[in-house]
């Protein structure tokens, strides 16, 4: 006797059926037709890349989650942690036959050895738009608007986009007279602002990074301003801090221009962003609705790509979470409209009726509707049983009279009204809103 074999699915590892999968569906087509509205061009990567072209890129905290490990020929390699290092090693790679400037979307799966709870697994896919080979602040508030319109097609109500610039934060400990080698500890605390709070931050830059206590309640007072001119006289004043304010009133001015309502983006110095890649401008996606926070976040990195070449492309972009989207479109009853059957089930009561069943059923895709037929010649009760189960909206019941007259009988599910009518007469019913 063979042993039972256990199903089960590793932890952070998860199996999407018809409802996700036709959720998941339709906002990748409403992310790919957005994309393609605005000149973005599709890309893929290989799941598997040498880890020496990945590491040092994203960053300690970030190195601690790759699923990292030695192939079969003795190579080192890992999953790819996120669609964009990928990305900047692929055009690297044909840098002779890329045009620049670079619009790219990708779509898929990337891998993090993450801790998992609600919403983040160690699977997922993300959703990206980049720019690259433009230095242009255009560049990046065109990104911005893009991630905006996504939300908005999605169906989202109340949603903003908080932009700040790494150079910004830069600028705080040039300010202060803080060493450059405290900036990396010092952006990773500041990005847990919202996270664990102001005092549980205070008190990681002083025990945690090093930073000296008073200069620490002087960082602090600087993070409450909410205005970016009234940064001029003080972080403004340095070299990074300048440069960081000009480009990001930059970016706001653009935005300005579109017909995004003003309400929907704005400036947070206190947004810091995890990756070490960001060498500007940087942005974070909220939902405001029913308190959903943050969905997504992205930036300008200009250092990455040279890596690999020996000098610098410049580069912005941003990455939406997939399962993320999908969670928040179940959790608040957004699935209205995205259908997970087929719009109709044909039901053959005997075997000398399929023939005629086929017929009807290429018919009714040619135009367009969505049609199974039942491979089984079962009992109306039971048949009917499983359309309502899958939530079919229409049913056609072939017998012998529906051959014999060269019609269908047609029900509406939801009604209980029933029809007897030609097949086009059929289609026009069931194509009525």
């Amino acid at each position: 006797m063979n042993t039972k074999i256990q199903p089960k699915t590793l932890k952070g590892f998860r199996d999407y059926f018809a409802e996700d999968v036709n959720i998941r569906q339709y906002i990748k087509q409403t992310f790919q037709d957005l994309a393609q509205s605005y000149g973005y061009e599709g890309l893929e990567t290989p799941a598997l890349e040498y880890s020496e072209l990945i590491l040092g890129i994203s960053g300690s905290e970030a190195e601690k989650l790759y699923y990292r490990f030695q192939d079969h020929g003795g190579r080192d390699v890992m999953l790819k942690y996120e669609l964009m290092t990928s990305m900047c090693r692929a055009i690297a790679q044909s840098i002779n036959e890329i045009h620049m400037p670079y619009k790219r979307y990708q779509m898929q799966n990337v891998w993090r050895a993450d801790n998992v709870q609600k919403g983040r697994l160690r699977e997922f896919t993300q959703l990206d738009i980049d720019i690259l080979g433009s230095s242009s602040q255009f560049a990046d508030a065109e990104i911005l608007e893009v991630g905006l319109k996504f939300l908005q097609k999605l169906g989202f109500k109340k949603y903003i986009a908080r932009i700040s610039n790494r150079k910004i934060l830069f600028g705080i400990l040039e300010y202060l007279d803080i060493p450059q080698s405290y900036f990396d500890g010092f952006y990773i605390s500041v990005d847990k602002l919202k996270k664990i709070g102001e005092k549980e931050v205070e008190k990681e830059l002083v025990d945690i990074r090093g930073i000296d206590a008073e200069k620490v309640s002087q960082i602090m007072e600087i993070l409450k301003i909410d205005n970016i001119d009234d940064l001029e006289k003080t972080v403004g004043t340095t070299k990074s801090g300048g440069e960081g304010i000009k480009e990001t009133k930059e970016i706001l001015s653009i935005l300005k221009k579109t017909d995004l309502p003003e309400s929907t983006y704005k400036f947070d110095i206190t947004l810091a962003r995890g990756l070490a890649s960001y060498t500007g401008p940087i942005w974070e996606y909220e939902i405001l609705d029913n308190n959903i926070g943050s969905v997504s976040g992205g930036g300008r990195y200009d250092k990455i790509i040279g890596r690999y070449i020996g000098h610098d492309i410049c580069a912005t972009g941003v990455s939406f979470g997939l399962e993320r989207l999908q969670e928040i479109f179940k959790e608040n009853d957004m699935t209205k409209g995205i259908s997970t059957t087929s719009d109709v089930l044909v039901i053959p009561m005997d075997k000398e009726y399929i023939e005629y069943s086929m017929q009807i059923a290429e018919k009714l895709r040619s135009k367009e509707v969505k049609t199974m037929i039942y491979p089984e010649i079962k009992k109306l009760s039971a048949t009917f049983k499983y359309a309502d189960k899958k939530q079919f909206p229409w049913v056609i019941v072939i017998g012998e009279s529906e051959v014999s007259t060269k019609c269908v009988q047609l029900k509406n599910m939801e009604t209980k009204k029933q029809f007897t009518v030609i097949v086009e007469e059929a289609i026009k019913l069931i194509k009525q809103k």
